[in-house]
């Protein structure tokens, strides 16, 4: 780290020097997830209520788009809405599920 860090000032400084700017490739960082967003790899899960709601949207008020029985397995996509909502694929739809009715 300490030679990433002597390694950017002597960027910084023949940059200053000569009135240009200079890249070079930095190793070891990670693109930032977006904001309440959190990939997982598509993993199996089942819904654990009586009739989940599909909805188009992360949000309540969003349309359903599907009923989905208590038992059927789903497959998460990711989690978004600070992990409050799934994105899953049940019978060739795409849409969200609050997470409560999923185990």
């Amino acid at each position: 780290m300490r030679y990433l860090s002597l390694t950017v000032a002597a960027f910084a400084v023949a940059a200053a020097l000569t009135n240009t700017a200079i890249a070079a490739p930095i190793s070891n960082l990670s693109a930032p997830s977006a904001q309440g967003y959190q990939t997982v790899a598509a993993t199996e899960m089942t819904v654990s209520v009586t009739n989940a709601n599909l909805r188009e949207k992360p949000t309540k008020s969003s349309k359903v788009l599907a009923k989905v029985p208590q038992g059927t397995k789903v497959m998460v996509a990711e989690m978004v809405a600070n992990g409050k909502w799934a994105h899953v694929t049940f019978n060739n739809l795409d849409g969200y599920i609050i997470v409560k009715s999923l185990k």
